[in-house]
């Protein structure tokens, strides 16, 4: 799925010429570390991790500048992240989402479409497991 005639190296190499910071949010500590691996393995600069919501709202709080993605899970305690997109939408928060879940796909097109009516920019959504080419194309398509 990566674009035809790149290989994984050329791939890691232009992601991480771009220095990009994610914030990766999900209750699953086992999805929060393979994605977090799967992510630095594709060259992204700093990964940042949340259980939840809040967790994620308050190292949005603790940056001095908003990571280049948000890697958010729909589905979780606390802060869901239906709540968390909205409370960042709420706060005019203009930001670049990729939305994950283990949830049904038009599930996940319907919540990508309210995000954009948040004002965040969605660059895709992934059901879980998480595979690593889908990743690496959303994020490459981000990078060109």
């Amino acid at each position: 799925m990566i674009a035809n005639g790149t290989n994984e190296n050329e791939v890691a190499q232009m992601i991480a010429a771009k220095k990009l910071r994610v914030l990766l949010l999900d209750d699953d500590k086992f999805t929060l570390e393979f994605v977090g691996d799967m992510l630095l393995e594709l060259g992204v600069a700093e990964v940042f991790k949340a259980e939840n919501g809040e967790q994620g709202i308050a190292i949005l709080d603790g940056l001095s500048s908003q990571p280049d993605i948000l890697i958010c899970d729909l589905c979780m305690p606390e802060m869901d992240g239906v709540d968390f997109l909205m409370r960042l939408g709420m706060e005019g928060y203009v930001g670049k989402i990729i939305l994950i879940s283990g949830t049904q796909q038009h599930l996940l097109s319907g919540m990508d479409v309210y995000s954009s009516k948040l004002g965040l920019i969605p660059l895709g959504t992934l059901i879980k497991p998480i595979a690593r080419d889908e990743l690496a194309t959303i994020i490459t398509r981000f990078c060109q």
